[in-house]
């Protein structure tokens, strides 16, 4: 389970000094981490080669600037590792993954409503006495509400994981309409536009 993330996207090389700097002040003695792999000491050592690469490329020479690239990336490669080791050995423990020093990885927005499903369509089925329902998939749905109107009643006839739905036993020929909600952690959510459909 990714709790943090090694945060190092388009991060330049003096970036990665400074992050390797905060990791390793944090990683170094913490009971949460025992035996960190890579070892804290293989982050100071390349930290140290990439402080020492940057300052020989300030001259601007092709050769110097190619070493300050490959001690960036060699740096950028251990604390990605890094990053995984601390993931794997937090197990999901918050306050443990983020005493590293790294920073949290960003968590999913709780879905605090459902949309009503959209593009909903009833077609004639090539079965007698069956409507095929089709529609969008809505984000945060678990789980799809069918309901057909019955007497001036709109009545659930069917619950289904996947965005479509087959009405059956209906009468051949005859005009139904249809509705369709989400179901999610929070409910069920609103009904979507009516369609009609003839049976096969």
């Amino acid at each position: 389970m990714q709790i943090i993330k090694a945060g190092l996207k388009s991060a330049k090389p003096a970036d990665l000094v400074g992050k390797s700097e905060h990791i390793e002040a944090d990683m170094t003695g913490n009971a949460n981490f025992p035996t960190p792999s890579p070892k804290v000491s293989d982050l100071t050592a390349a930290r140290t080669s990439l402080v020492a690469a940057i300052s020989e490329a300030e001259g601007g020479a092709h050769a110097a600037i190619a070493t300050k690239n490959a001690a960036a990336k060699t740096l950028a490669q251990l604390l990605t590792k890094m990053a995984r080791y601390v993931n794997s050995v937090a197990a999901g423990d918050v306050a443990k993954a983020v005493s590293s020093g790294f920073e949290l990885a960003k968590r999913p927005e709780p879905i605090d409503h459902l949309e009503a499903p959209t593009k909903f369509e009833g077609r004639t089925a090539a079965i007698a006495g069956q409507v095929d329902l089709r529609w969008k998939s809505v984000y945060g749905a678990r789980m799809y509400f069918v309901y057909m109107l019955e007497n001036a009643v709109w009545k659930n006839i069917g619950m289904v994981s996947k965005a479509r739905f087959t009405a059956a036993g209906l009468t051949t020929d005859k005009q139904y309409s249809f509705r369709v909600a989400a179901v999610g952690r929070i409910g069920e959510g609103p009904v979507s536009q009516e369609v009609t459909a003839k049976a096969a």
